[in-house]
């Protein structure tokens, strides 16, 4: 919160030595809004005086209007969001339809394979129309939203620059909230970037990092919240973007999540992370075949990344394929002997494969590491009833 004891506000007529007494709130006042009490006596505001406050109203005032602005920017990118996921399915769309990877077409029939020789070929027709559709109407709105930038005059204001003196604090804030940040210390953190942003609110790091320090408090909306102010600063921001996408995963929206990924990902499309978790989104999705594909790409980069090297494991079971889903979870259990989830997941496959007690070996090991993890427990109650039998 704003302290009003840091406002200490002279009048700005020459020969009065009095601080500012009263604020002007009147829409269509033409005089000059701030007054001592001399000024006021002058009668300057007298046709509305109902509109004239008391200097402690402006911080309230200006609270209350920062509130506003916000929603206001927030409804505004609801609806970017809108057009977004609408483009997202558009685009999505096209590549289910007419970009075919190998591993579908060694399931299809000749049948299959006429249909969509016949669909892409007849799609070479539409695509300069399309093209001329996206393009008229990008340039509409971008058109509109310079007229409207000329229309609120939003390069004419001066009562926002800030000296070096300005940006050193807020910088020094961010700089021990991201300290505070790698230390685990995430409350700690936060306190840092509040204030930071309090005195400059488009600090990008600031934003961004408490962002990053309510979703490992697993406040996942929040934490979009802020994400979503350090994009507004910096559409190109790569980490607002690519966590963007793993808190709106968190939260189960794996197609939202995704359009986020891929924003992410072509601004640096060799992160293992990023790559490996639109793998885990896809995979939610049940899109078995197409996680695959994002999840080589991340261990093309890192091969001995083992959260790439789980999923993928994960997704060859759903498709049945055992012997690799095996190989591929012995590999990551080789990097990292306990990982829970590897650890899980080949016991789930040995159990499908009837091999119950395989996979008690692995359910034992998962839960000397989570000993109070009922699902593993559920599933090592079963192994042992099946092998009574």
């Amino acid at each position: 919160m704003i302290q009003q004891g840091c406002l200490k506000l002279k009048c700005q007529e020459v020969n009065h030595n009095e601080e500012i007494d009263f604020i002007c709130y009147y829409e269509f006042c033409t005089g000059f809004r701030l007054n001592c009490f001399d000024c006021f006596k002058k009668g300057i505001h007298h046709t509305h005086s109902d509109d004239v406050k008391k200097v402690n109203s402006l911080i309230p005032f200006i609270e209350t209007n920062n509130l506003v602005c916000e929603n206001f920017i927030d409804d505004l990118n609801k609806y970017l969001e809108t057009l977004n996921q609408s483009f997202s399915q558009f685009t999505q769309g096209i590549r289910n339809k007419y970009s075919l990877v190998k591993e579908r077409l060694v399931n299809m029939n000749t049948y299959q394979i006429n249909d969509y020789l016949n669909q892409t070929i007849k799609f070479t027709e539409y695509k300069e129309s399309i093209t001329k559709i996206v393009k008229d109407q990008i340039n509409k709105l971008n058109h509109s939203f310079n007229n409207l930038y000329e229309q609120l005059q939003l390069t004419s204001f001066n009562y926002y620059q800030i000296d070096q003196n300005d940006v050193k604090i807020p910088d020094d804030l961010s700089n021990q909230g991201v300290k505070l940040y790698w230390e685990n210390r995430y409350n700690e953190a936060l306190e840092q970037f509040d204030e930071s942003i309090l005195i400059n609110p488009n600090n990008k790091e600031s934003l961004c990092y408490k962002g990053l320090c309510l979703k490992m408090l697993e406040k996942y909306e929040e934490a979009i919240t802020w994400l979503d102010k350090a994009i507004a600063v910096d559409p190109i921001d790569f980490y607002s973007l690519s966590n963007k996408g793993l808190c709106l995963k968190m939260l189960n929206e794996y197609e939202d999540a995704i359009i986020w990924l891929d924003k992410a990902l072509a601004i640096d499309s060799q992160d293992v992370d990023s790559l490996c978790i639109k793998g885990q989104c896809l995979m939610s999705l049940n899109r078995y075949e197409d996680a695959i594909i994002w999840l080589d790409k991340a261990l093309a980069i890192d091969s001995k990344d083992v959260d790439s090297l789980c999923t993928k494991g994960q997704c060859l079971r759903r498709l049945n394929q055992y012997e690799q889903t095996k190989q591929v979870l012995h590999q990551a259990l080789s990097l990292n002997p306990n990982h829970i989830y590897s650890l899980n997941s080949l016991g789930i496959c040995l159990q499908e494969q009837k091999k119950y007690s395989e996979a008690l070996i692995y359910y034992e090991k998962s839960l000397n590491l989570e000993s109070n993890n009922q699902w593993i427990k559920n599933q090592k109650i079963f192994c042992e009833q099946q092998l009574k039998k």
